[in-house]
């Protein structure tokens, strides 16, 4: 009984395959699914790969989220989505283009105020519930803006040189409790020279020449001050001095900064001449 069964398995096994051969050769070649890529680019350079605006910070405070689709058809319809920090609603419809080619460019300019997360969804139509395709996600960062005030020359302050600045900083609302309440560390370098102006520090030190931050002050809902000191001594020399603070980032908490950790605080020394991000 075995071996005749073992037969007729193998005869239908072969038709089967006969049959299966004669529709792959008559049915016709699927078309690939479209596929769209996406990016961020804003006039800051990315750091370790994240690309950053600007709150409010006029040509730095806008980005492009561009891209190409390949596999769509002329009239179908591309939406740009935007799901904001803290990422709880669902991401919001912000921009349509309808595509005039089968590769299509497109292109959207965006300037969200917190961290977001953007994408791209590819539509039969405008009215048309679900997507064809979907790009990745691309996340688009947001620094907070400012301005210094203050700073003076020591030609007058001799020997012992003190320098104040006021840092004002802007951020969203929803973000000043959380900014405002970090720690400020301050980076200082100075150069004398007996002779003529010396140049600029070549490195700025961790909390050096008695570098003080006082804690923050609301001046209104969005915006907040610090008041920055330090002092060296320059006797009868020419000095010339840099500095630069910075805070940790906390994105992930109130949506403002990057992701991870850049070296503020944690770094004894930075550059002078070409200070890296921090945060």
């Amino acid at each position: 009984m075995l071996r005749p069964w073992r037969r007729v398995a193998v005869a239908i096994l072969a038709g089967t395959a006969a049959v299966a051969a004669q529709l792959a050769v008559i049915a016709p070649a699927q078309a690939a699914a479209p596929t769209i890529t996406i990016f961020a680019t804003s006039k800051l350079a990315p750091v370790t790969g994240d690309v950053m605006i600007v709150y409010l910070g006029g040509t730095y405070g806008s980005a492009t989220i561009h891209g190409k689709i390949t596999g769509a058809a002329a009239g179908e319809v591309a939406v740009l989505y935007g799901q904001q920090f803290p990422y709880k609603k669902p991401p919001a419809r912000l921009g349509v283009v309808t595509l005039k080619s089968s590769t299509p460019v497109y292109s959207f300019t965006v300037a969200p105020d917190l961290a977001t997360r953007y994408a791209v969804r590819l539509f039969a139509s405008g009215t048309a519930k679900a997507p064809l395709a979907t790009s990745k996600a691309q996340n688009l960062y947001v620094l907070a803006c400012g301005n210094v005030t203050g700073g003076k020359s020591c030609a007058n302050d001799r020997p012992v040189c003190h320098e104040t600045f006021h840092i004002y900083t802007i951020v969203p609302a929803s973000a000043l409790r959380t900014e405002m309440g970090k720690h400020i560390y301050p980076y200082v370098g100075v150069t004398l020279s007996p002779t003529s102006v010396p140049p600029p520090p070549k490195w700025l030190y961790l909390n050096a020449y008695h570098a003080s931050v006082t804690a923050g002050r609301r001046i209104n809902v969005g915006e907040f001050v610090h008041v920055f000191t330090f002092r060296f001594t320059i006797g009868n020399n020419g000095a010339n001095f840099n500095w630069v603070t910075c805070d940790r980032d906390t994105v992930s908490r109130d949506g403002i900064g990057l992701p991870g950790s850049h070296g503020c605080g944690y770094l004894h020394r930075v550059s002078g001449t070409s200070t890296p991000y921090l945060g």
